[in-house]
């Protein structure tokens, strides 16, 4: 495989190949699932809530997906594939350009999930939640790892280079730690709002978006004082 087709294909689950006219069926069940995943939590939708929403028959679920959990790995996998495809064009874009440092290997990890949030279709407001409720139990670790984790090691990577001072086990850290603060920040939560008596909205991710890189920046090179 060339380097250009390494760059722009993304890790994970390849998704199988359909036959002409299934594409719109599996869509449509999987814009759904997507949907009530999001808005309650894995073991509270049944296929039948989902392909009620879709308008297609159980069966048609059942053949398309098998099982619940396969649907749940499809739903994932799926945005998966386009957000990892956007950080690893950004992160190259970056090493060809010869301008990595802390600040822009962070900002192409965590700015191309900002831009679906803002710009992107309503699934993605969706996909969000469901991917804070990934980070919140180790019950889908697996499917983090397949998902996500080969794209991630090329950031710590780079983040080796950038802060050397920082020990392996601290940076691991650190950069778990900033994954929680950005999906706190996209998910919107209303603790912000709270205790601002709404002054400041979660719903602003344009202004929180500065504020979210600033501090895992900081964080991350301030962590060589642990050495």
């Amino acid at each position: 495989m060339s380097e250009k087709a390494k760059a722009t294909t993304s890790p994970g689950r390849r998704r199988s190949t359909q036959k002409p006219g299934a594409d719109n069926t599996r869509d449509k069940i999987l814009d759904a699932a997507e949907v009530l995943f999001g808005e309650r939590t894995f073991d509270t939708v049944s296929l039948r809530d989902i392909t009620r929403k879709a308008d297609v028959t159980l069966a048609l679920a059942s053949y398309h997906f098998g099982t619940k959990e396969k649907l749940f790995a499809e739903v994932v996998g799926r945005r998966a594939d386009i957000l990892c495809t956007m950080r690893r064009e950004r992160l190259k874009a970056l090493e060809e350009d010869g301008n990595l440092s802390t600040k822009t290997i962070l900002d192409a990890f965590m700015h191309p999930l900002f831009e679906q949030m803002i710009k992107g279709s309503e699934g993605w407001q969706s996909y969000l939640l469901i991917l804070a409720q990934l980070g919140q139990s180790n019950r889908w670790i697996d499917l983090l790892h397949e998902n996500f984790d080969e794209t991630a090691a090329l950031f710590l990577d780079q983040l080796r280079i950038q802060l050397p001072g920082v020990a392996e086990p601290v940076l691991i850290r650190g950069f778990s730690l900033s994954l929680v603060a950005m999906l706190q920040t996209l998910s919107k939560n209303r603790r912000v709002d709270a205790i601002t008596s709404g002054t400041v909205s979660a719903d602003q991710l344009d202004d929180a978006y500065p504020v979210l890189l600033t501090f895992v920046v900081k964080g991350l090179e301030g962590l060589s004082d642990l050495a």
